[in-house]
């Protein structure tokens, strides 16, 4: 009885010691210089946090975050994308902003591995698409 309650001690240990490194991966952070749109939100510049809802990926939705400004946006991804061939060559995270209509919108989020999540953005005429990109760090989960 004793080892049994000696392996189940320690099993909970290490459930709990890698949920908290799951979560603290899933916390992406990047220095945006400039007000984007989130959706149909607008995010002020500074410390942009990402994470998704479900900490463990379950569900695509993310939450946006700038905490000097108080603000949270839940924004839905409109499509999963392979990530651009130049950001899976540098193997950093990455934010890419559609800025093409004079306006930022928050475009991609690719966390540095598998696919990129494409937001929904205004409709273009034509032309072609300037992305800005921005690279992501991981953060300490709150």
């Amino acid at each position: 009885m004793k080892r049994f309650t000696k392996y189940m001690t320690t099993a909970a240990a290490v459930l709990m010691a890698t949920a908290g490194v799951a979560s603290a991966q899933g916390v992406m952070k990047a220095e945006v210089p400039f007000a984007f749109h989130v959706g149909s939100q607008v995010m002020e510049p500074g410390t942009i946090r990402l994470r998704f809802l479900n900490t463990n990926r379950t569900s695509d939705a993310m939450i946006v975050s700038n905490y000097d400004a108080k603000r949270a946006y839940t924004v839905l991804p409109q499509s999963l994308r392979n990530a651009p061939k130049d950001w899976v060559a540098s193997g950093a995270a990455k934010l890419g902003f559609d800025c093409s209509s004079g306006t930022c919108f928050l475009a991609k989020v690719w966390y540095g591995e598998g696919q990129a999540y494409e937001f929904y953005g205004p409709k273009k005429k034509s032309g072609e698409t300037i992305l800005t990109e921005i690279v992501m760090k991981p953060d300490r989960a709150d």
